[in-house]
């Protein structure tokens, strides 16, 4: 049905503009088509500029390509069509005739947004009876007032689903409305709600392409996994598994393990409080990774187990069921077995041989100072049989000396009586009455003096007793007094050094199984560290500052006891009263080669070898009481009889 009016024919579908004086206008006017870009301010358009994109009407049609979920309204057609409010309405209708596909105009005033009307309302109400006659010549803010309904306007990064849904929730007779579009730079366009919906379509056939895709890809993932994935419910039954899972647990099918294993706890899990504890884990964690567990198999072999799952939630927050991948690890876990096990027997090989090492070391070093030692020991045993053979031809003919010179002085004075006046030079040349005074003496000084001498080899004899291969029967107290004599001239005042003072409270001793030369060699190390210790704290008293432990009124003191303990072993306390040691350097006192003497002083073997002496051979205890300040104090016991 037609409608014409002033010069115009007029249909829904098309405008034909009949007078030569609208062409004019027409003609006027500047159009413009071309494709959404970010345009200037709008109030930067003429009033009467035209602005519509250049679109064929095949391109219009076309299908979208790569959109996506995530696909916004700036990637479909917009159109950026405005006019001025105040233009003749028939602009308008002349406008939507030459371009078929536009949805509808931007209506602005003076540049500023005022709002849409779209193609299907403008040619509604001008078709209506003699609307064309009221509306065509008079400003389309007039038609635009009656015509005018709810618009939708949406921001151009509005994703095209969300765009979609909200288009089809207005009013039915507002559905295929266009909708307003802006974007960030305050540019108004159309977009075509007919186009808006074949976007969506094509985005909800490529969603459901990729979901049959993912599908596929997660179904033969599912079926040809090699770890095995399983869906378990709260209360401890499988809801689905797949074949890697039954196969791990020695099921023949999934339906075999889900229909036959109904308690998770005490048909799988070992020990059933690890399904507890994989339960509290998701509750506090809300997943599971590397959950390990040893597991039976269906039948009834046992493997190890590694799991990671999560637990899956509706919208309201309640448990569903669990979710996950079970990998078995058994291989594994024997691998890690063996290593470790290679590796205890290897750390045990490298203890045995660090431990032999060690003992090689102190034998070396033990048999350096032993062979050191027997060497002194010949030379000593040498020096003092040396000494003993001429001192013994002394000592024997002193008391005959002793005897002859009694005899001349009995006879001189004979003589003296006989004979009384000898000649005056003669007498005074000889003090005969000194001589007869002063012979007793000297022969008596040289008695003693050979009794010393010969006091001295025999401790020598009995100090170099270190090549005895076997244990005899030894009065300790011979040991300490022959040590101490040949230490004594350490012991002896000197001008930087007081004399060191000797306390010797012997208990009454039995003799001892024992090897005496070696324990001389303990004496020996002891007292030796004691008088080191003694003198260093001397010699620090000369410096400023330095530390004190022994006051000017105590005496630098060695103190040796000993005494029966438990009636079948012997103690012997050998005690100074010099610096003490820390903590530190008692854990460490009886290690080989360890010293706290300057360099070139001590070589650290003392008393590592009095330490094995005393406790390997002798099958005793060494051990040492200290504190700075303190003095120290080694306690050796060691047993009277030694048992096979």
């Amino acid at each position: 049905m037609d409608w014409v009016g002033d010069g115009c024919l007029i249909n829904p579908d098309r405008w034909v503009e009949c007078s030569e004086t609208e062409q004019e206008s027409f003609v006027e006017r500047k159009m413009h088509m071309e494709r959404t870009n970010p345009k200037p301010q709008i109030d930067a358009i003429p009033a009467k500029t035209i602005v519509l994109p250049t679109l064929a009407a095949t391109e219009a049609n076309s299908c979208f390509s790569e959109l996506g979920l995530d696909s916004t309204l700036q990637e479909l057609n917009l159109y950026e069509v405005c006019i001025e409010s105040d233009r003749p309405t028939n602009e308008v209708t002349k406008i939507l005739n030459e371009s078929p596909l536009l949805p509808g105009v931007i209506i602005t005033s003076e540049g500023e947004y005022v709002g849409m009307i779209s193609r299907r309302r403008t040619f509604e109400y001008l078709s209506r009876p003699y609307s064309l006659e009221l509306f065509a010549k008079r400003p389309l803010k007039i038609l635009y007032d009656k015509a005018k309904t709810e618009i939708l306007t949406l921001s151009s990064d509005t994703e095209i689903v969300a765009a979609a849904r909200q288009s089809l929730q207005r009013q039915p007779e507002l559905i295929y409305e266009p909708i307003v579009v802006q974007d960030p730079h305050g540019v108004y366009s159309l977009l075509d709600a007919h186009q808006l919906l074949l976007a969506q379509c094509q985005i909800q056939d490529a969603v459901a392409v990729a979901l049959r895709q993912a599908e596929a890809k997660y179904r033969n993932i599912f079926e040809n996994g090699i770890d095995g994935i399983f869906q378990t419910t709260p209360d401890g039954s499988f809801k689905s598994a797949n074949p890697a899972m039954a196969q791990i647990l020695g099921y023949k099918s999934p339906a075999k393990l889900i229909n036959n294993c109904t308690d998770i706890a005490r048909q799988v899990y070992i020990n059933q409080n690890r399904r507890s504890e994989f339960i509290a884990a998701m509750q506090e964690y809300g997943s599971v990774s590397a959950f390990e567990s040893q597991v039976y198999r269906h039948d009834g072999s046992v493997i190890w187990i590694r799991e990671n799952a999560r637990g899956v939630r509706d919208e309201s927050g309640n448990l569903l069921y669990y979710e996950g991948t079970v990998e078995d690890i058994t291989e594994k876990k024997q691998a890690e077995e063996a290593l470790r096990q290679r590796e205890a027997q290897l750390s045990q090989k490298t203890t045995e041989l660090e431990t032999a090492l060690r003992e090689l070391q102190q034998t070396q070093a033990q048999l350096i100072q032993s062979e050191k030692m027997s060497s002194i020991g010949q030379m000593v045993a040498g020096v003092a049989h040396e000494i003993n053979n001429p001192i013994n031809c002394v000592a024997s003919n002193l008391p005959h000396a002793e005897k002859y010179t009694q005899d001349l002085l009995k006879l001189l004075q004979l003589y003296a009586q006989h004979y009384p006046e000898p000649p005056e030079d003669e007498k005074t040349a000889i003090d005969l009455e000194f001589i007869i005074e002063d012979l007793p003496k000297i022969l008596s000084a040289m008695q003693q003096g050979s009794d010393r001498i010969r006091e001295i080899a025999r401790s020598l004899r009995n100090f170099s007793r270190l090549d005895e291969a076997q244990m005899k029967p030894a009065n300790i107290h011979e040991g300490i007094e022959s040590t101490l004599l040949i230490l004594h001239h350490r012991l002896k005042p000197k001008p930087e050094f007081p004399e060191i003072q000797i306390v010797k409270e012997y208990g009454n001793l039995p003799l001892v199984e024992c090897y005496a030369g070696q324990l001389n060699q303990v004496f020996m190390n002891l007292i030796g560290n004691g008088i080191d210790a003694i003198e260093e704290v001397i010699g620090n008293r000369k410096e400023p500052n330095s530390p004190l432990p022994i006051p000017n009124s105590q005496l630098p003191t060695i103190r040796i006891c000993t005494e029966v303990i438990n009636s079948d072993w012997v103690r012997i306390r050998i005690s100074d009263n010099g610096a003490g040691m820390t903590a530190e350097v008692q854990e460490q006192l009886f290690n080989p080669f360890f010293t706290t003497k300057p360099t070139g002083k001590g070589t650290g073997l003392g008393l590592s070898i009095s330490y094995q002496i005393v406790v390997e051979k002798h099958k005793g205890d060494l051990k040492c009481i200290s504190a700075p300040g303190k003095g120290s104090e080694f306690i050796i016991e060691i047993p009277i009889f030694q048992k096979d």
